[in-house]
């Protein structure tokens, strides 16, 4: 069984960019590697800017993409985030904002 997650990205304009990660989306997995390998807007930005992802690899930080993935959601709200977390069936949410990540389990 997996544990999914929604990655987003607080943008400047305020709205967010999100994408579903399907695998190990528990925070001593994907929170650790987000902290270590995607601690930039930029990097953040690069991270969610191909969309949905399989898993995030624990060695390398990379991220397996599905073939078939959709492109990352663009949401105006906060709310409107946790209702596509909720919809991805995800148990946790990382955003990127103000130059951090932070989480939420839902």
């Amino acid at each position: 069984m997996s544990t999914r997650a929604t990655i987003a990205v607080h943008r400047p304009d305020r709205t967010y960019a999100a994408v579903y990660l399907h695998y190990d989306g528990y925070p001593e997995h994907t929170g650790e590697i987000l902290m270590q390998s995607y601690q930039t807007q930029t990097a953040a930005e690069e991270l969610v800017s191909h969309g949905d992802l399989r898993c995030l690899n624990r060695e390398t930080g990379e991220a397996e993409r599905f073939s078939d993935g959709d492109p990352p959601a663009k949401l105006p709200s906060n709310d409107s985030l946790i209702d596509f977390a909720r919809n991805c069936g995800a148990r946790f949410v990382y955003v990127f904002d103000d130059g951090a990540w932070s989480y939420k389990e839902l």
